[in-house]
């Protein structure tokens, strides 16, 4: 069984990444998804899994809230992201802290977690590697206002682009999803081209989209090894195309793009940022 209580793992970048005051950040929600009310139910696509931008909400946020905004948030969900500030393992999963932001705490989803750990006991439960990491903490404000007031998060970061390092991970997942009987989400933070002139950032990923549309997850490695990219989290999108085509989906459908030109970066040395669902090929969108 999981450790309780939990710890409070506190915002490590709100006031940087996203707006710290809750009433600043629900009016940048509302801008960037086209949602008014937090956790209200619309129509929304089915997905298996999500793949989305971890820039600053000035960067990335209308990409990031577009490409949540089109799909159903449900209780559950898993994230996926890459480490900013250095790992000794593979993998950690974060176990004995509860993520909070602006807008509140986010619980742990502990039965999901420990059956991961029941297929995958070697998975890292190392705390530390979560502290001041943004990747998993940037996507959750979107799942907060999009998602259930019982919303739960299984959080999993993941290093090196090596099979091991990420196969395995998406094969446990595939499994305890699949004995859920029930929605999850699987999240993949990730920003694509970093520090290339900006027509170039478009041109690689332009590739790296069309390698990643047929769920191959090493196509789509190979593909960051030919191009010589630098892809701030290929390794959690490998991961999340696997499970989501263990799970059923057959394609993946780009929803927004951009680059951090459109913020006034700089031209020369611009970042690529993608939203894309993974699904089933009939709940492909019109």
């Amino acid at each position: 069984m999981l450790a309780s209580p939990k710890a409070l793992r506190r915002p490590a970048v709100a006031g940087y990444y996203y707006p710290q005051d809750p009433e600043a950040l629900a009016t940048e929600l509302m801008r960037v998804t086209g949602v008014g009310t937090r956790g209200a139910v619309a129509p929304r696509a089915q997905a298996f899994g999500v793949i989305v931008p971890h820039g600053s909400f000035q960067r990335c946020g209308a990409v990031a809230g577009q490409t949540l905004a089109r799909v159903a948030v449900p209780r559950r969900c898993v994230i996926l992201g890459p480490s900013h500030t250095g790992m000794t393992s593979s993998w950690s999963l974060l176990t004995e802290s509860v993520y909070t932001t602006p807008l509140g705490e986010v619980a742990l989803d502990e039965p999901l977690a420990e059956a991961l750990l029941a297929i995958r006991p070697d998975l890292d439960t190392d705390q530390t590697a979560h502290v001041g990491e943004h990747a998993i903490e940037v996507v959750l404000p979107f799942l907060q206002w999009l998602g259930p007031a019982d919303l739960s998060i299984v959080p999993l970061l993941i290093a090196g682009e090596q099979r091991e390092a990420w196969q395995l991970v998406s094969q446990a997942l595939a499994a305890v999803i699949q004995a859920l009987g029930e929605p999850v989400l699987v999240v993949a933070s990730s920003d694509f081209t970093h520090y290339e002139p900006e027509a170039e950032v478009r041109r690689r990923d332009r590739r790296l989209l069309e390698s990643l549309a047929g769920l191959e997850a090493e196509q789509l490695l190979r593909t960051v090894q030919d191009l010589r990219v630098m892809m701030c989290g290929c390794a959690a999108v490998a991961c999340a195309l696997d499970a989501a085509k263990r799970l059923g989906a057959s394609r993946a459908e780009v929803v927004a793009y951009d680059t951090s030109v459109q913020a006034g970066g700089d031209p020369n040395s611009a970042i690529g940022y993608a939203g894309v669902h993974l699904l089933q090929q009939e709940a492909a969108h019109e």
